[in-house]
Parts: structure tokens; C-alpha cells; sequence
């Protein structure tokens, strides 16, 4: 039996495939449930005379399909049996994922919080027995997404162990390196952890050419092409319940801009439930023109590699400040172990986590993602990262994944679990005297104030609050605190350990 939110595989043997069959809309298939509910999903070409469709049913019950094809061998019928999803994983309970104008959500309406990881190169460079350690792991730690780059991530460690195109002609996928990308994303779907897919890097729509990228690593796609591709990734992935990453670092103009909309495009024909944004590079925010753009669905800033403290801030309030609204994550803050950009300095710990408490309380509530060096080039003793003079020299990417600072973004999710964060509001007004590297917010049921450095603080014009409490977010270890002052001010004294603090005071519902 088949389960909701699960993909179920159907394959056809074509009698006369076309000559081009990867550029073709050689299959579709339309799925009806008892109810009357109907889906129309596109098949994808494998190789030789082989077509696919992968459809996700949303209900249990009887579903009957029937594909809409020329070719006498795709012409075919049947029915199945859905039954429930897996309640342990809240992908496969509740659903997919959606947008709304603050916050994601599953399609039941229960409210998400991205803490992704970023790992760009796996799709080249892992193995399977690779891929299994570092997802168990990172579950573990409390992570739900993965960013990984659908094609070949140019600055990734190499050897390249798999190419996506053969002879880098873009008419001619190979398909050995998608069905091993197809492994990826299944064993990440089987875990509840939602593939967050690149579909065009910038090196791949001509833009930031200037960026010093070499002539080999630039596989320009036209507006066709890109929307090929996103039609090929949309019927191939988009019943593991992706979210995509339209764009990747790339800087939007008008030249490029047609070619990731054709793509996007693509991609919400092909996908039941697509959602989509765009990865700015560091320090930018959504441009006027993709803000304009029908598909954009939220907003994924890149505060970057800087020690400026002030940068996840600033971006999370601009962004959150577009209308018309929506959710808004910081999709690249600094990576662990990594340089600074432009500079020698390695990130550590504190400043990691700092960044991404920075960016929630800011307005960037919809989510975090992690990086570190080591992982997101899939590096491997012994192997070449050209980028090292930029970002310096990594670790294995079984080294790197134990770096504690991927447990404190793994706290900071479990720490504002429950305190509908969904909902939050921040309120920079609420410290009578601010500095850098602090901020304040409120949800519905609690009172959020991260300090880099912990001091003693007065807050004006706070919501009543039952119970204050300071928390260690290194540790998760919490102390009651009492809070002094009157109704318009409160005042609390410092914490009871060094280096920064989250103060919680919990409302009454």
C-alpha cells in the first residue's frame, strides 16, 4: 500500500521515444482521488525507452490514474490504495511545505521552522554510506532541511565525482548522476528532512561572470534550457516535497532574470506543491525585481561571511519590510571554520551562533540555515579545494560535522519550540539602551532578548510576564530569574554565566 506525503513510482516503456525525449513533454499523468480531487503530474525521461512519474498523494483512499501521452506504450490506466503517512515525521504527517506571509507551513497548516544545513556539493561528491552518516547525525541535532545544489557546485572540492551533462551538452542529462541524486533526495525524504534543491547557480544563467569564474565552470543556460531544467528537476524531485532554490548567488539583472523565471516557471507547473525562492548573495537582499516576480514565495537573505554583527540584523528587517510580505530565513550566515571573506580571521563558534539568534529575533522567523567549511564542499582528506586562499584550508566533511556550533543551531531551534515563533514580532524599541549583537522580539506567549554579551538590562513598554529566565545558548542550561520595576519598565540583572545569554519571560496565553 501506498502511504500520503511518500513518493509512488510508476514506469513506462515508450514504443517510439522522440529524438529528443529530455526536451519533451512526452508524459503526463492524471491522478484522481475518490473524493473528486484531481492531479496532473509530468513524467521525466531515464534513459533508453524509459519514462517515469512520481506523484505524492496528499489523501488517503483510492486514487485512479491514467496517463495523457502519443505514444502507445505510455498509454496506460490503473488505481491504488493510499493509506497514512508516517506520524513520527512531521513531513509526513502534516504534509508539504507552503508559504503564508510570515511563516511556513505544512499543508495541514501546522507551522515550520527551517534549520537547514548546507551541504552544495553533495550532489556531485557524496556517497551513499557518506550521505546516511551525515543525515542520522544532523536529525539527531534537530535539523529539517538540507541545501544541497541540484547540478555541479563550481567552487566544491574536486575531484568532481559525477558530471549532470554529458560532454556538458545541457540537452543531454546523465542520467547516472540524477539517479544518484535520486538516492539523496529519497534517503533525505525517508528521514522527514526536506530537500532544499538549487536549480541554477549563477555560473549557470551568465551572471556574476566577473566574480573570476573559470571558463570551464561556466554552462550558460538560455531562457529554453532553464526551462527544460526546470521542468526535468520539477517532475523528477518534486514528489519528495522540495523547496528551490531558484537562484544561487546570484547577482539579478534583467540579462539573467528571464532565465531563472523561465525556470521557476518550470518548476511550479511540474511540482504539486512548489515552493520557491531565490539565494542572494552575501549582503543582498531580495532586488525590486525579483520581489516583483509572481513566484517568489519567501525570502532567503545571505548575511554572509563578515564578523559585522549588524548585517543579519539590517537584512532581516529589510526583507521583512517587502511587501507584499512574505516569510523571511537567513539562508547563508557565516559558515564555521571559515575565513572571513576578504580576510584572514576564522569564524568560531560564538560568532556563528550569534548571527543566526541575530537573525531570528530580527524578523527572519521563518528559519536558519547552518554551514560549515568542510561540508558544503564535500571535503575529503586528500582532495583540492581552489577556494582555500579565499576561505581558507578546510576539514574532512566528517570532521567538520561534529563541530559543536551545528548543535547550538540545533538548540536554538529546539529552545524556541512552542514559543510561536511563527508569529514573532520584533521589537527593537524594547531595550531602553541597545548595542551591537543584541535584539529583541515577542511572540504570542513569550518575551525573546539575545545579548552577545550578557549584562544587566532594562526593558520599556515589555508585555506582562509570568517568569523570566535566563538560558545559556551554548549549553540550554536555564536559571529563574526575578525581574524588578513597574509595568512600564523592567529591569533584570545579569545572568550567571559569561558570553552571551537568551532571556525568556513566558506570557500568559
Amino acid at each position: 500500500m501506498a502511504h500520503t506525503w511518500h513518493p509512488v513510482e510508476f514506469s513506462f516503456e515508450a514504443d517510439s521515444p522522440p529524438d529528443d525525449p529530455y526536451g519533451t513533454d512526452s508524459l503526463t499523468v492524471r491522478f484522481e482521488h475518490e473524493s473528486g480531487r484531481t492531479e496532473t503530474v509530468p513524467g521525466f525521461w531515464d534513459g533508453g525507452d524509459t519514462f517515469r512519474v512520481r506523484f505524492a498523494p496528499p489523501e488517503t483512499g483510492t486514487w485512479t490514474w491514467e496517463t495523457l501521452a502519443n505514444d502507445p506504450g505510455l498509454d496506460e490506466t490503473g488505481s491504488f490504495e493510499v493509506g497514512s503517512g508516517d506520524s513520527e515525521r512531521a513531513l509526513h504527517d502534516h504534509g508539504y511545505l507552503v508559504a503564508d506571509e510570515r511563516a511556513l507551513r505544512h499543508a495541514d497548516g501546522e507551522s515550520f521552522f527551517w534549520l537547514a544545513d548546507t551541504a552544495w556539493s553533495a550532489s556531485t561528491r557524496a556517497t551513499t554510506d557518506e550521505w546516511e552518516t551525515y543525515l542520522d547525525h544532523r536529525v539527531d541535532q534537530g535539523f529539517n532541511v538540507v541545501q544541497i545544489n541540484a547540478l555541479r557546485q563550481f567552487d566544491g572540492s574536486r575531484p568532481h565525482d559525477r558530471i549532470p551533462f554529458e560532454d556538458w551538452d545541457l540537452s543531454r542529462p546523465n542520467h547516472d548522476y540524477f539517479r544518484h541524486l535520486d538516492d539523496l533526495v529519497a534517503m533525505a525524504h525517508e528521514r522527514g528532512v526536506v530537500p532544499a534543491l538549487v536549480a541554477l547557480w549563477f555560473d549557470y544563467a551568465g551572471a556574476n561572470l566577473d566574480w573570476g569564474i573559470p571558463e570551464e565552470y561556466r554552462h550558460e543556460h538560455s531562457p529554453e534550457e532553464a526551462r527544460r531544467l526546470g521542468r526535468y528537476l520539477g517532475a523528477r524531485y518534486g514528489a519528495y516535497g522540495p523547496a528551490w532554490l531558484v537562484s544561487g548567488d546570484s547577482e539579478f539583472d534583467e540579462s539573467v532574470l528571464g532565465v531563472y523565471r523561465a525556470a521557476a516557471e518550470a518548476l511550479g507547473d511540474a511540482c504539486q506543491f512548489p515552493l520557491r525562492t531565490a539565494h542572494q548573495p552575501g549582503g543582498q537582499n531580495t532586488p525590486a525585481i525579483v520581489n516583483d516576480e509572481d513566484w517568489l514565495d519567501f525570502h532567503m537573505y545571505q548575511s554572509g561571511h563578515t564578523h559585522d554583527l549588524t548585517v543579519p540584523e539590517s537584512q532581516a528587517r529589510v526583507n521583512r519590510a517587502l511587501h507584499p510580505a512574505r516569510p523571511v530565513l537567513n539562508g547563508e550566515p557565516c559558515y564555521a571554520d571559515m575565513q572571513e571573506y576578504s580576510g584572514d580571521e576564522v569564524f568560531d563558534r560564538e560568532t556563528v551562533r550569534a548571527a543566526g539568534w541575530l537573525s531570528v529575533l530580527a524578523g527572519a522567523n521563518a528559519g536558519l540555515t547552518y554551514g560549515a567549511l568542510g561540508i558544503w564542499p564535500w571535503h575529503r582528506a586528500g582532495d583540492t579545494f581552489e577556494a582555500a586562499d579565499r576561505w581558507g584550508d578546510p576539514k574532512s566533511w566528517d570532521e567538520a560535522l561534529e563541530f559543536p556550533s551545528a548543535d547550538d543551531y540545533g538548540r536554538l531551534a529546539e529552545l524556541l519550540d512552542g514559543l510561536r515563533v511563527h508569529a514573532l514580532s520584533p521589537r527593537p524599541d524594547l531595550l531602553a539602551e541597545s548595542e551591537t549583537g543584541e535584539a529583541a522580539a515577542v511572540t504570542p506567549n513569550a518575551v525573546l532578548v539575545y545579548l552577545q554579551e550578557d549584562r544587566a538590562i532594562s526593558m520599556e513598554d515589555a508585555p506582562p510576564v509570568e517568569s523570566w529566565q535566563w538560558i545559556d545558548p551554548a549549553t540550554g542550561d536555564a536559571t529563574h530569574v526575578e525581574a524588578s520595576g513597574s509595568s512600564r519598565s523592567v529591569d533584570v540583572d545579569t545572568a550567571p554565566f559569561e558570553g552571551d545569554a537568551l532571556l525568556i519571560g513566558e506570557r500568559a496565553d
